[in-house]
């Protein structure tokens, strides 16, 4: 899959995923996974009616299996990221920083769907706000 659906999802894969085409999305991946939910599906019926069932799973729920999917391998990704060169992990023994584990738990509420991307961004940027006095990078030697 060569790009994402859900324009917020697009606009945070190009500012925190260097190679967006390293994304873990292949259609591959995704054609296995809707085929694995469509037999779930329809096993509770006739066989004979099996055909018709998925039919009809497909075109009332395939778009929205496709977004949910692409936010959820999205966001297993991008979770995946650290903040290599973060100003506030001092002795590298942390992952990530306070901003990164905030800012993730922000992504895991818009990607199930708890909050919409308007509240999700409204949220990044005041968490950013919030931490832009710590993040300002200081000069290591004094002025002479």
């Amino acid at each position: 899959m060569k790009s994402l659906d859900d324009p917020t999802l697009a606009l945070i894969a190009r500012f925190v995923i260097e190679d967006v085409d390293k994304l873990r999305l292949s259609d591959e991946q995704y054609m296995k996974h809707q085929l694995t939910e469509i037999k779930k599906q329809i096993e509770k019926f006739p066989e004979q009616q099996q055909e018709q069932f998925a039919l009809d799973w497909i075109r009332e729920n395939a778009e929205r299996y496709r977004r949910d999917w692409q936010k959820r391998s999205f966001t297993e990704t991008a979770l995946a990221r650290r903040c290599e060169d973060c100003p506030l992990v001092h002795d590298h023994s942390t992952s990530s920083c306070i901003i990164h584990k905030r800012w993730v738990d922000l992504l895991r509420k818009y990607a199930a769907g708890e909050i919409n991307s308007d509240r999700y961004i409204e949220q990044t940027l005041n968490l950013l706000k919030e931490h832009k006095n710590s993040l300002k990078v200081a000069f290591l030697f004094p002025r002479s």
